[in-house]
């Protein structure tokens, strides 16, 4: 898998390029049952990602569960 690739796969594990950290307070908090913490995501030179990732995810009960992230803010600014 490319470098940076995981990030969609394996939203909860270290990345290859670029940095994360976890949003503290509210901005950080799940935004539902199940949701991780935000997460910002700095690729050097790139852009600001913030979002959430669930592991077993549904829709609906007794729906199929499946990982999913959620993506809060993109932000293409630089510092």
């Amino acid at each position: 898998m490319p470098a940076g690739a995981y990030r969609p796969f394996t939203p909860g594990q270290p990345q290859a390029t670029g940095s994360s950290s976890l949003l503290r307070g509210k901005p950080g908090e799940p935004k539902g049952p199940g949701f991780s913490q935000t997460i910002h995501y700095e690729i050097t030179g790139a852009g600001r990602i913030d979002y959430q990732y669930h592991e077993a995810y549904t829709t609906h009960s007794g729906g199929d569960p499946h990982p999913a992230v959620t993506i809060l803010a993109i932000d293409l600014s630089s510092h």
